[in-house]
């Protein structure tokens, strides 16, 4: 006779194994979502080369030997009515480390320039990149192109990336805005290696209501589900600055950097708001090396260690290619001291938070 106890432990012990198998099958795919190498690596926005041993210091001790450094803006000149360099990089120190060049385009150099003057405007660029590597013996393993670029000059700056990849022989990089990866069929892919996600400026900060331009979660939830399907290979950067944004009847008038709510509470001439970070002027004053008028209305934003921490792994679970360099923006002893080291060695480690 068959053993009923028997079957029945077989069958509850096949049944266990099944649900084994498929837990661990869902780890494994859980793991492979969220596991990704990362590169730490550190933008350099300044005028002038020249870090801090404070900075030196931090990048050794979270080993980050990648830096994004601006080399240089191009502007449209009113006057000459053509496109100008300008804003170029002071090396005031020997740079070290790998040194990754970045030049801003601004959109209205892209809106005024005729399509048959880009040939000459990626020459200058070329040899404006080159002359700075030259000059402090650098040989570059990438170049990376930031504009914030519309529908109306997408072909003109694609046209113009294509033109900088044959000239300069490097592989190329492209900053890509949320909006640039939702509206992919407005704004196309440009003709780059990889994109650099810019997990900042989510928000417009010419408008009063807005909560916090430089990262707001809500905004980001809205562009966030199409990062997954973006076709370029993606690095991502995330803000470590702050600012205040100052208004003047209810048009933007000044940004305020560094400057932060403890120091606005301790203003005699400022009345905080009903939501904490605005601050409204309560009389004429000179302050923050600014003229003041009654009426002004400033507000602070900044993102906390607990957000940048918990929207990293959010933004890695989206990001499909496993390797990728992990930014932030950007190197400067007066940002960094805000945040605690282990925020800031969480964020750059290789892999993200479980």
């Amino acid at each position: 006779m068959v053993n009923v106890m028997d079957v029945c432990r077989r069958v509850i012990a096949f049944m266990l194994l099944c649900l084994n198998f498929v837990a661990c099958n869902s780890s494994d795919r859980q793991t492979e979502a969220t596991s990704h190498v990362l590169t730490p690596a550190f933008y350099h926005w300044k005028v002038a080369y020249n870090p801090t041993r404070f900075e030196i210091d931090q990048l050794k001790r979270l080993n980050v030997n990648k830096l994004y450094v601006h080399f240089f803006d191009v502007d449209w000149d009113i006057r000459t009515r053509q496109p100008i360099p300008k804003a170029f990089i002071q090396f005031r120190q020997k740079p070290v480390g790998n040194i990754i060049p970045v030049v801003f385009i601004t959109n209205r150099t892209l809106v005024k320039l005729s399509p048959n003057a880009l040939p000459d405007l990626a020459t200058h660029i070329t040899q404006a990149i080159t002359k700075i590597g030259q000059q402090q013996a650098l040989t570059f393993a990438e170049v990376q192109f930031d504009c914030d670029w519309s529908t109306g000059t997408r072909d003109r700056y694609f046209q113009l990336l294509t033109l900088l990849k044959k000239r300069l022989q490097r592989p190329l990089s492209a900053t890509i805005r949320l909006h640039q990866i939702k509206y992919t069929d407005q704004t196309g892919i440009p003709p780059v290696a990889r994109g650099m996600l810019m997990l900042y400026n989510v928000a417009d900060w010419k408008r009063t209501d807005t909560r916090n331009s430089i990262y707001d979660a809500d905004v980001a939830n809205q562009y966030l589900s199409y990062v997954s399907t973006y076709p370029l290979p993606l690095d991502l950067v995330m803000p470590l600055f702050r600012w205040t944004v100052v208004y003047r009847n209810n048009r933007f008038l000044i940004f305020l950097n560094n400057l932060d709510r403890k120091t606005l509470v301790k203003g005699d001439f400022l009345n905080v708001q009903a939501d904490s970070n605005r601050f409204m002027a309560t009389r004429d004053t000179s302050a923050f090396g600014v003229s003041i008028q009654r009426g002004d209305l400033f507000r602070t934003e900044a993102v906390s260690s607990e957000l940048l921490l918990t929207e990293k792994v959010r933004l890695l679970n989206q990001i499909s290619n496993q390797r990728l360099t992990f930014a932030l923006y950007h190197l400067d002893s007066t940002i960094l001291a805000t945040y605690p080291r282990e925020t800031l060695q969480t964020l750059l480690r290789p892999q993200p938070l479980p």
